[in-house]
């Protein structure tokens, strides 16, 4: 297995992770469930800010 085949494939692996996390905060129907989303998403974009959690909790 060369180097490339295996940064292509960890690459995808996390783009669709940080996609899947994305859907979850934007659309999920408990609260709970999108504020976790958004502190994973935080953990995994160190260079992000997360939007404040009064917004949240004014949904």
């Amino acid at each position: 297995m060369t180097i490339g085949l295996l940064s292509t494939i960890v690459a995808v692996f996390y783009g669709g992770t940080v996609s899947i996390l994305a859907l979850t905060a934007t659309f999920a129907r408990r609260r709970t469930l999108r504020s976790e989303a958004r502190s994973t998403l935080a953990v995994l974009m160190p260079g992000r800010t997360v939007e404040s959690q009064q917004v949240d909790r004014a949904v």
